[in-house]
C-alpha cells in the first residue's frame, strides 16, 4: 500500500523562494493567488502563485516583534471576511488585514492582545472567532470581524503553546506545556474535558520541556491530533518527534507514533492532505529538517525527506497540487555565527521550498 500511494502522492520539489531573513510560518490565501510568509522582521512576505517564478511582492507590515503566526479563513468560511490575514507578533500584538492591498489600513489591531509572546492563533470554522494564546498564560477569543473580544480563559499554572477550534465551533482547545489538552465550553467559559498528552513533557534539570505544540482535527472531524516531542532531557532538547491521535466522541487516546530519530526532536507543523494523510515537518538539531507524509493508520511514513535543513513550516495549496515548506539556512538560530566580511552579522535567511504533487 505504501508503494501505491507513495506513487500517488511523492512530491517534487519545484522551486526554491529565496528570502533575506528568518520566517516562521507560512500560508496559502484561500483564493491560492499568494503565499504569505510570517518573518523575524515584522513583516508578512507576499509571493505572487499565478506566475510562473512566483515573484515576492511588496511585504505587508505594521509588526514590530517577530510575526510568529498567521492564519487566513478556509475557502469554505462562509461568514468570513474577504481577503485577510490575521497575524500575531513577539510583542503581543494582533493584526487583521488585506492580504491583496499592501497599503490598506488594517481591518483592526489591538497593539496588546497579550501581555507578550503569542504563540498560536486559530480561526473557526465559519470564520468569525480568532483565538490566541500567549506566554501570559492566558487564551482569548476576539471577534474576526472587529476585534471585540468574546471570551477569556485563564490557564495559571502552564503556558499555553497552541489553540484549536472543535469541528462544531462550540468549544476551544488549548494544549499547554505540561501535556494536558483543555475543552473550553464557548458557552460556559468552563473546562468540559481534558485529553492526557504527558507523554509530551519531561521535567529535566529543573527545566520543563516538551509541551503540546500543534493541535488538528481530521477531515472528518472524529479524531483529535496533538503533535510535539517525546522528550529525553532538557537543556539542548533532544527527543523524539511524536503524534498522538485522541478519538474525539470518546477522549480516548488509539494511536501514538514516532517519527524519526531523538536528534530530529519536533513536530514543527503538520497539515491534512483531503486524501487523508498527514504532511508534517519536522526540525530538531541544527541543519536537520524532514517532511514526511504518513496515513496514521500505517506503521511508517510513504514518503520522507531530509532534502531540507530546519523545517519549519508546512501549508498546502487549494489545488492540492502545491506545498510550501519554509526551512532555514544552516544552523538554528544564528548564535556565535562569525560576522561576514563587511564585519556585519550575517543573520538566518528562510528559504521557502515549492513541491508539487501528482496531478
Amino acid at each position: 500500500m505504501n508503494d501505491e500511494l507513495k506513487a500517488k502522492f511523492e512530491p517534487k520539489e519545484t522551486k526554491v523562494l529565496k528570502v533575506d531573513r528568518q520566517l516562521n510560518a507560512a500560508r496559502f490565501t484561500p483564493c491560492g493567488r499568494f503565499l504569505l510568509a510570517a518573518g523575524h522582521d515584522g513583516s508578512i512576505r507576499r509571493f505572487d502563485m499565478t506566475a510562473a517564478e512566483m515573484p515576492e511582492l511588496k511585504p505587508l507590515t505594521g509588526h514590530n516583534g517577530w510575526v510568529q503566526r498567521i492564519a487566513v479563513p478556509a475557502s469554505t468560511a462562509t461568514n468570513a471576511l474577504p481577503e485577510v490575514v490575521y497575524s500575531a507578533d513577539s510583542w503581543g500584538q494582533l493584526r487583521c488585514g488585506s492580504f491583496v492591498d499592501d497599503a490598506a489600513q488594517p481591518r483592526w489591531a489591538i497593539a496588546s492582545a497579550h501581555n507578550g509572546w503569542i504563540v498560536d492563533i486559530a480561526l473557526n470554522a465559519v470564520g468569525t472567532l480568532v483565538a490566541t494564546c500567549g506566554i501570559d498564560r492566558t487564551i482569548r477569543v476576539w471577534s474576526a470581524t472587529d476585534g471585540m473580544l468574546k471570551h477569556e480563559f485563564t490557564n495559571a499554572d502552564w503556558d499555553v503553546l497552541c489553540v484549536a477550534f472543535a469541528p462544531d465551533g462550540n468549544s476551544l482547545l488549548a494544549g499547554d506545556l505540561s501535556g494536558m489538552i483543555r475543552q473550553w465550553d464557548l458557552t460556559s467559559s468552563k473546562v468540559t474535558r481534558e485529553f492526557n498528552a504527558a507523554d509530551l513533557h519531561k521535567l529535566d534539570r529543573l527545566q520543563e520541556v516538551g509541551g503540546v505544540r500543534h493541535l488538528r482535527f481530521s477531515p472528518d472531524g472524529k479524531q483529535l491530533i496533538c503533535a510535539g516531542t517525546k522528550p529525553k532531557n532538557g537543556g539542548n532538547v533532544q527527543g523524539m518527534p511524536t503524534v498522538m491521535v485522541f478519538n474525539w466522541e470518546t477522549g480516548q487516546l488509539v494511536k501514538s507514533f514516532e517519527l524519526g530519530k531523538e536528534g530530529d526532536v519536533y513536530v514543527t507543523d503538520l497539515a491534512f492532505h483531503p486524501a487523508g494523510f498527514l504532511m508534517l515537518t519536522i526540525s530538531g538539531n541544527p541543519g536537520a529538517g524532514k517532511l514526511v507524509f504518513r496515513r496514521i493508520e500505517d506503521e511508517a511514513p510513504f514518503f520522507e525527506t531530509t532534502k531540507m535543513p530546519n523545517c519549519h513550516s508546512v501549508a498546502l495549496h487549494p489545488d492540492h497540487l502545491r506545498l510550501a515548506v519554509v526551512a532555514t539556512n544552516g544552523g538554528s538560530n544564528g548564535n556565535g555565527r562569525n560576522l561576514d566580511k563587511e564585519g556585519k552579522y550575517p543573520g538566518n535567511y528562510s528559504p521557502i521550498h515549492v513541491w508539487t504533487l501528482p496531478g
